[in-house]
């Protein structure tokens, strides 16, 4: 979210850009800014700017480790933010806010509330064609599950969102996403690696660095130093396991500096549990043990779960390595008390909350259904039309041949102009209906824009669309239409491209101007591209996915 806001007095300004998550002050410091800021917006009614404070405070209060406290902020606002989408100032808060919540429920082993906000991300229908959307969802419902001990199903959520959006997402999104792919892997490395499948461990450990090695670039742009501790000290748990220690070190150490510079103590104590693992794999036992008794007396029993555990194993392990085995024990049974907390939290909230697998790809089928239809006609939109022609011609492989025809209304101005825009809307519904009624299974039509209507024929000819599209424009020429008056005819004109050899855009650029053609010589007619028309026809834009 922007800090600037350059229209108002300095020192609001400065007010602002201590409060931003963004900024490098001590959390405390920044929690204080931000509370301050909430109480300035409310004065001057500045709706927009106190939400974004209270937001920050959130955040601020789950930097600081203080877990609950960032749950109990947060229902209020959650509430006002509900409606708001992504792409817009509160619509972005909201995102940042549910991810918040997502991550501080997790952390305080509260699932049920974790999943409910990674769920609302994940039904919106908006949340699954908006890139920035997308990656906050797949992040809050992947942290989820991987805090309650799925790391596999929560490493495929993260995969696939970067498989879908990756392309295209702005840098933020691919920091934090890449950040949870680091964490999630090394999740499932730990619970694995005492069971003597070195082949996993060595794969998990090798998609973790790949994905901080990745995330490291991404941190220059971004002032938020809270990511330089995340990305920083999980390179480092990565290469301690990897045997790379001194290089590891000096990531942990660096991470933990910084860490306890802005008092973000969630991941301060995170680092502290990776430095004392460090220690272990240095053959320093006894410094472990001495240091990992210390962080586990810290943290108590409020401090962030999964650190909890990996505290109290790390400790097992280095006790067990001295022959201190009483002690040993200790930490292992409250490592085990631990885990099986887990385990009910998460039997429990898959019982009361949880989509399943199934459940959830149907859900967003359904909302990529909706969200690749035209509100209007019901007929596919321009996203439809991408999705297919990626179908049709798929990267790296041979296109399926096709055929596309586009449709024009002829005078269709006029009928907005004379008639008005909604005896137009109804015509347009009723030419939608017509062609629908008159195509094949096989077929699929997409409103292109305006009155313009593409029709792709998978595995058809030319000459077969050719004689298709002139079936159509029959029916056109000949319907009884209810909204027009009486003796007013409506007619189309058609422009039809096939392709290969073509790539589908130059086709469908191709059949754009074969229906100019089919204009020019008088309208109500189908004309087919030339061998010009396929050649110099710039390809159309088509917004990708």
């Amino acid at each position: 979210m922007s800090s600037v806001r350059v229209s108002q007095p300095d020192a609001l300004n400065r007010l602002i850009a201590a409060a931003d998550p963004s900024s490098k002050c001590d959390t405390g410091t920044a929690e204080q800014a931000a509370r301050e800021l909430l109480l300035v917006a409310q004065a001057e009614g500045d709706a927009e700017l106190a939400a974004e404070a209270e937001v920050w405070i959130c955040i601020h209060l789950l930097q600081a480790g203080r877990l609950r406290e960032a749950i109990a902020e947060s229902p209020s606002i959650r509430e006002r933010l509900r409606a708001e989408r992504p792409g817009t100032r509160l619509g972005d808060a909201r995102l940042e806010l549910l991810r918040t919540i997502a991550l501080a429920a997790s952390e305080a082993g509260e699932f049920d509330v974790a999943m409910g906000a990674a769920q609302e991300l994940t039904r919106d229908p908006v949340v699954h064609a908006h890139a920035d959307a997308a990656f906050d969802a797949a992040f809050s419902l992947a942290v989820c599950l991987e805090r309650m001990g799925n790391s596999w199903q929560a490493l495929r959520i993260l995969t696939d969102v970067m498989a879908q959006h990756g392309t295209s997402a702005p840098s933020f999104p691919m920091l934090y996403t890449m950040n949870a792919l680091v964490a999630t892997a090394l999740g499932a490395f730990h619970r694995v690696r005492d069971l003597d499948d070195e082949g996993e461990s060595v794969d998990l450990l090798i998609t973790a660095r790949d994905a901080a090695e990745r995330a490291m670039p991404l941190l220059e742009p971004f002032a938020n130093p809270l990511y330089r501790v995340a990305v920083t000290g999980n390179l480092g748990e990565v290469l301690i396991y990897q045997g790379e220690l001194d290089v590891a070190e000096r990531h942990l150490r660096a991470a933990l500096a910084e860490a306890e510079r802005i008092g973000a103590t969630a991941h301060r104590d995170r680092v502290r549990a990776s430095l004392g693992a460090w220690m272990s794999a240095a053959g320093r036992d006894a410094d472990a043990l001495a240091w990992l008794t210390d962080l586990t007396t810290d943290l108590g029993e409020d401090g962030p779960h999964s650190t909890r555990i990996r505290a109290h194993h790390a400790a097992h392990l280095a006790a067990r390595s001295l022959g201190r085995f009483e002690v040993a024990l200790d930490h292992l049974e409250a490592y085990e008390l631990l885990e099986r907390r887990r385990t009910t939290s998460q039997l429990r909230s898959q019982s009361e909350m949880y989509v399943t697998r199934t459940e959830a790809q149907a859900e967003v089928e359904r909302h990529r259904v909706s969200a690749e239809r035209d509100p209007l006609t019901g007929l596919g939109n321009r996203r439809r039309l991408s999705r297919l022609l990626d179908q049709l011609a798929p990267v790296g492989r041979p296109a399926t041949p096709f055929s596309v025809a586009m449709v024009d209304v002829d005078h269709f101005k006029s009928i907005n102009d004379l008639l008005g825009h909604a005896v137009g809307d109804g015509v347009l519904v009723e030419v939608a209906q017509v062609l629908l009624d008159g195509s094949g299974d096989d077929e699929v039509i997409v409103r292109y824009g305006g009155e313009e209507i593409v029709i792709v024929m998978p595995s058809v000819d030319v000459d077969v669309a050719t004689a298709r599209c002139e079936r159509l424009r029959e029916r056109i020429e000949r319907h009884a239409w209810l909204d027009l008056p009486e003796g007013r005819q409506l007619t189309v004109s058609i422009g039809v491209a096939g392709s290969p050899p073509s790539e589908p855009e130059r086709a469908v650029a191709a059949a754009d101007r074969a229906m100019y053609t089919a204009k020019r010589a008088g309208r109500n007619r189908v004309a087919v591209a030339t061998s010009d028309d396929l050649r110099d026809a710039t390809p159309m834009s088509i917004p990708r996915r």
